[in-house]
């Protein structure tokens, strides 16, 4: 059995029950985990796979995907010597069954889910942003980064889930995702960051980038700090080609505690100009400096 600790790795899984109560999972209690985050309009998800848990434990987080009412909160840290934020979000489904002389439970988590079962609006704006209205809606998500939207000038009905209204008023170059329970709405050549991490062979990254047709993929070590939305900067000695700047699309993350993955896939697109998009509260302290 390989011990996560000796190669630096590390962990810190947190469920918080409906009653407040908090079950924390770390090391040495072996976890498998695969999840995925995209900007492609649409609920990013985790799977986590928890072995051995004590009976009592198991009996707490048993959630079936069917009820809505019970509301546990998730998060997945993990990172090599320092951890960071992975995944957050609420959980679907918790069940335990047995897998040869181990019990498994299994866990579901997805992020934005409770105001995507849950919310809805009724209401008419009669000026101003649509999504802000209808955020107000979705007590689980906050405002972060939205790409600049036409104001209502005229009367406009919104009766519905809140998060499908959302989509229903994306313009056609636009995307939405949500991220630790933030809303973003992104245009093709937008950033949500200013930050780009540096990808090579001393950074974490473990193969050649691939291009098919306008997208690169490669493969790292888990670095939390590559996000969707940003940019990263990509320098391979074999593809030299591919070197550069590039937006994040999607990012999928998969670990083993005690096993050998503890890695990501990145899918990313290069593009000819970027424009970073700011939140309100830089947009406003802009404004403050003119």
């Amino acid at each position: 059995m390989l011990n996560s600790s000796r190669f630096g790795r590390d962990y810190e899984l947190i469920i918080t029950l409906n009653t407040g109560e908090a079950v924390i999972i770390k090391p040495n209690i072996r976890v498998q985990f695969d999840a995925v985050k995209s900007v492609d309009s649409g609920l990013n998800s985790c799977r986590v796979r928890i072995y051995n848990l004590s009976k009592d434990k198991r009996k707490k987080l048993v959630k079936d995907d069917t009820d809505t009412k019970i509301k546990m909160p998730f998060l997945l840290k993990a990172g090599y010597n320092k951890i960071e934020t992975l995944f957050k979000g609420f959980i679907l489904e918790s069940f335990s069954e047995k897998s040869g002389a181990d019990i498994v439970t299994t866990v579901v988590a997805m992020d934005g889910l409770v105001d995507a079962q849950g919310s809805y609006t009724s209401t008419t704006v009669k000026k101003g942003d649509a999504i802000n209205v209808i955020l107000k809606d979705m007590p689980n998500t906050t405002r972060a980064r939205i790409s600049d939207r036409p104001v209502v000038n005229r009367a406009k009905v919104l009766v519905g889930n809140s998060l499908k209204l959302i989509e229903n008023n994306l313009k056609d170059d636009e995307t939405y995702y949500i991220d630790e329970g933030k809303l973003y709405i992104i245009k093709q050549n937008e950033v949500v960051s200013d930050i780009i991490p540096l990808v090579n062979a001393s950074t974490g990254l473990l193969n050649t980038p691939v291009k098919k047709k306008y997208e690169v993929t490669f493969n790292t070590l888990l670095n939390p700090t590559i996000r969707i939305g940003c940019q990263v900067k990509i320098e391979s000695i074999y593809a030299e080609n591919l070197n550069g700047t590039y937006k994040v699309l999607t990012i999928t993350y998969r670990g083993d505690s005690n096993g050998t993955d503890w890695s990501q896939e990145v899918i990313c697109v290069r593009l000819n100009e970027t424009k970073l998009l700011l939140s309100e509260n830089e947009k406003a302290n802009k404004e403050d400096k003119k």
